[in-house]
């Protein structure tokens, strides 16, 4: 089985090679990484978060400024004129066959952090069969290998930390953690799950106990943000001290931008969009500022509903977190590090829980899913959130529940079918991302069919039952409440022929062009919502020593 799943491994990055030659659709993303090799080859460092020759500014962290630089590097041997500053919009065959292998070279970090959070939660075959589940995700070929970003790269990161927390290694997965801020600032939006979780399971934090109401390891507490401090301090201490502290922050949150992008992502917000368009249309109020799908710099004025601040997005989020830090707080088992209190004696005894316990052992996938949860939060809630952030949803989800297996019991099971259909809705919502073109068309849908396939047979085989299925089809593992499986398929289908195949076009003959990609957005929106509220709901249901 080991073999069989590591050739095809080797068979999904040979296809993600023969994908350059076809000469795919480029988004801007690959202009603005071309032009950020360009600035930390040809700049000096003083200079990288003040040039704006290109609109594509430099306005990733200091680590990742610090791997286009890297990259940089090799790309002068491949064509030293992809390097030069002025150069903007420049798409050689030698700079296109460059970058776009760079993102496959990537997604080798991918393989090896998927395969370590498996073995982590499973056995080193079950490493393989998540690493083979991370690639075959038909969304993040999409996003990475067509329509172009380096996701991968940073999600294999991202697997690794959660790998090492869940093993035990909290030191190397914090400062790990802390080198993936500095690399794409979006990974805040899980800063909550390692706070919560860190506090109460390695420092052992406790309320309503002591002298001063509450009792943590100090020196736990201690060392761990010293390790954090240490991999700010070297990310950010070479751009504090060209003077371009403060410019660098703005280039990190620029909230000129508006509430939402272009294409609204399928959250909150996209529906919030759509009530507000319907009630103008109902003459309830009159179009103000700028649309709400002018473009990515564009602040939206809604038209009869309150036009929504950052500070509103970001308390909303905070309240959302909440249920979240709650149930990672009440699942988590402070660090038996910390000395026990007093033994008590007779009926007390057996009636009142120690303070300390043990945290749990790796192997049960928990702090994968708080992950995903985390940035299910955000995604659904946040200030200008991208459709392509749902990958950080699907993928630590994913990763987590291809080895919940028999401890769970009957939780694992309906974990499995229910990342499996967000992973499903997650692929539709990117869909929109690629021109309606012949060929991006073909391989979009060909890639979602055929990678959602592979992948609901690897989550079918349960870990628990030595590989044997879970006893439902392919069909029932897509089902979001109240909506069976074969009903959300065939709503994709729909959709998916309206929008793609020409629909819209026979019915509008060229009027009301937003409306596919509202309806995409929407019922996205629907579905991944129901989805998130699903995934936590059976999270909280999971039982073991981390539960109190």
């Amino acid at each position: 089985m080991a073999v069989s799943v590591q050739i095809a491994i080797a068979v999904t990055l040979l296809l993600r090679l023969a994908l350059i030659p076809l000469d795919l659709y480029r988004s801007t993303d690959f202009e603005v990484h071309r032009n950020w090799l360009a600035i930390t080859h040809s700049l000096p460092l003083s200079s990288w978060y003040y040039e704006e020759a290109s609109p594509w500014t430099l306005d990733y962290p200091p680590l990742f400024a610090a791997f286009e630089w890297v990259l940089s590097q090799a790309a002068a041997f491949a064509d030293p004129e992809m390097l030069r500053v002025a150069n903007l919009e420049y798409a050689s065959w030698a700079t296109v066959v460059f970058q776009r292998c760079s993102v496959v070279a990537g997604d080798l970090l991918l393989v090896l952090g998927a395969r370590r959070l498996g073995s982590t939660l499973g056995s080193s075959a079950q490493g393989w069969s998540t690493a083979l589940l991370a690639l075959v995700g038909p969304g993040l070929l999409i996003v990475d290998h067509v329509h172009f970003q380096y996701n991968g790269m940073l999600f294999g990161v991202l697997l690794f930390t959660i790998a090492d927390l869940e093993a035990g290694r909290i030191y190397r997965g914090a400062a790990l953690f802390a080198a993936l801020l500095n690399m794409k600032q979006i990974f805040l939006y899980l800063a909550p799950v390692y706070f919560v979780f860190l506090l109460r399971g390695h420092c052992g934090c406790v309320f309503g106990v002591g002298p001063l109401g509450i009792r943590l390891n100090f020196g736990n507490l201690v060392r761990l943000g010293l390790t954090v401090l240490a991999v700010f301090a070297l990310a950010w201490l070479p751009i504090l001290a060209t003077g371009q502290g403060m410019q660098m922050v703005s280039r990190l949150f620029p909230f000129g931008r508006g509430l939402t992008h272009a294409y609204w992502a399928p959250n909150v917000w996209a529906l919030y969009n759509t009530a507000d368009r319907v009630l103008a249309k109902l003459g309830f109020g009159a179009q103000q500022g700028a649309s709400s799908t002018a473009g990515f710099a564009e602040v939206y004025e809604s038209s009869v509903l309150w036009t929504v601040p950052p500070k509103a997005t970001f308390a909303l989020t905070l309240l959302a977190y909440a249920p979240l830090a709650r149930l990672i707080w009440r699942q988590t088992a402070p660090s038996s590090s910390l000395p026990l209190p007093p033994a008590s004696s007779g009926a007390d005894a057996a009636a009142k829980p120690r303070e300390f316990a043990a945290m749990p052992e790796a192997g049960r996938g928990r702090f994968a899913l708080y992950a995903a949860l985390g940035s299910a939060i955000s995604f659904a809630c946040g200030w200008h959130v991208h459709e392509k952030a749902i990958l950080m949803v699907t993928v630590p989800l994913i990763a987590a529940v291809s080895a919940v297996g028999g401890p769970e019991g009957g939780v694992g099971d309906e974990l499995r079918q229910a990342a499996a259909a967000l992973s499903v809705i997650g692929t539709f919502s990117v869909l929109p991302l690629l021109p309606q073109r012949p060929l991006e068309t073909a391989l979009k849908w060909s890639v979602a069919v055929a990678g959602h396939c592979v992948e609901l047979y690897l989550l079918r085989r349960r870990p628990s039952a030595g590989g044997g299925g879970d006893g439902r089809g392919a069909l029932g593992m897509l089902g979001v409440w109240p909506l069976p499986g074969w009903m959300v398929l065939l709503g994709v289908a729909v959709l998916g022929a309206y929008t793609d195949f020409g629909g819209h076009k026979m019915i509008f003959k060229g009027r009301m062009e937003f409306l596919p990609l509202l309806l995409i957005s929407d019922s996205s929106a629907v579905l991944v919502l129901a989805s998130f509220i699903r995934l936590f709901r059976l999270t909280s249901r999971l039982t073991g020593p981390g539960t109190s």
